[in-house]
């Protein structure tokens, strides 16, 4: 569906505002929809992808200025850590294109202090005698990858993560999740637009039943602590009984 079809759903099935001179504008309806696409993914990782090499960029910048990795980043022998888009909720795969499997991770702190002693400090930036080793696990701290070893050649890591929407959708665009979602954009739409301050559209008890809607089919939104644990969550199943940089 297009922007302008989730538009229409809601002044004509949800808000009852069809009668001009209307109560919400279209483009505060098209920014809160915009607003439960990215709140449907964070909640339901909704977006799942492992072809883009790169996010949109800002607004600000356009074009590939401002672009920062995604799914694909070139690695430089010896160095460990490297920024990637803030649109990646989740790295749920890593695997270097020199290798016939997948890394280990993303592992925690803990974990890593179990499976590799001594790795803080050094085998998060080279590896032993300042040289690059083998790498077999990788962190991801919500900004940054970091490979442990750091690799000593260069190579490309291939990523499949869960992210944000790369851009936001218009009036003649549709959103980039599923369309059998897009319709349920229209309940935390509809939660904000019975929020805005007026005595014509504010009713907190409506707000509050659209709201629940949007829990019922996307799930809560995390708090904080919980996000950051699904950032670093373990991948176990995938992890491979090998020696550290075998």
């Amino acid at each position: 569906m297009y922007g302008k079809d989730l538009i229409a759903h809601l002044r004509e099935s949800i808000l009852d505002d069809v009668v001009l001179p209307q109560l919400w504008s279209d483009t505060e309806l098209l920014r809160w929809l915009n607003y439960a696409e990215a709140q449907g993914c964070r909640r339901a990782n909704l977006i799942i992808d492992s072809d883009n090499a790169n996010d949109a960029g800002t607004s600000g910048t356009g074009g590939t200025a401002g672009q920062k990795p995604l799914c694909h980043i070139s690695l430089i022998a010896n160095q460990a850590v490297y920024a990637v888009s803030p649109k990646i909720l989740q790295i749920r795969r890593c695997q270097l294109a020199s290798m016939d499997y997948p890394l280990s991770g993303p592992v925690t702190d803990s974990e890593l202090d179990d499976l590799f002693s001594g790795w803080r400090g050094t085998a998060g930036s080279v590896g032993t005698a300042g040289t690059g080793g083998v790498p077999t696990y990788f962190r991801y701290s919500g900004s940054s990858i970091v490979f442990i070893l750091a690799p000593a050649t260069n190579d490309t890591a291939y990523l499949t993560v869960s992210r944000l929407p790369l851009q936001s959708f218009g009036l003649d665009t549709s959103p980039e999740i599923d369309e059998q979602y897009h319709v349920g954009l229209c309940d935390w739409a509809a939660h904000l637009a019975y929020l805005k301050p007026d005595t014509e559209t504010i009713n907190l008890n409506m707000s509050k039943v659209y709201e629940q809607k949007f829990v019922e089919q996307f799930g809560s939104l995390p708090d904080a602590a919980v996000q950051g644990m699904r950032k670093m969550l373990s991948q176990k199943a995938r992890m491979r009984p090998r020696e550290f940089g075998s």
